[in-house]
């Protein structure tokens, strides 16, 4: 574990990759219903993502898109900022030595 969270708070300095952690003390959020990804395409269409125990699924329907964009937007409303998080991962680590 200690492993892992090490090269979690190295990826985080790369200056395109963002970590933020949502904090125990938060309680339940509309993110912990499932993983899923929202990405733009070239075009700039937003397509997601959505991964369950038992397949993914593509999502490209506009309302539902924008559904999981909302919910992205509340997830990171709750999280830390990135260097809070990396910090965070950081204290963990050392927690696992």
């Amino acid at each position: 574990m200690r492993d892992q969270l090490r090269h979690l708070a190295e990826m985080s300095g790369r200056h395109h990759i963002h970590l933020h952690v949502v904090p125990a003390a938060v309680g339940s959020y509309p993110g912990l219903n499932g993983a899923f990804v929202v990405a733009t395409t070239p075009d700039g269409d937003d397509v997601a993502y959505l991964d369950n125990q038992l397949q993914g699924h593509v999502v490209s329907h506009g309302p539902d898109v924008l559904s999981l964009v909302r919910t992205w937007e509340s997830v990171r409303a709750e999280a830390l900022s990135a260097r809070q998080s990396a910090e965070l991962i950081e204290e963990a680590a050392q927690a696992w030595t």
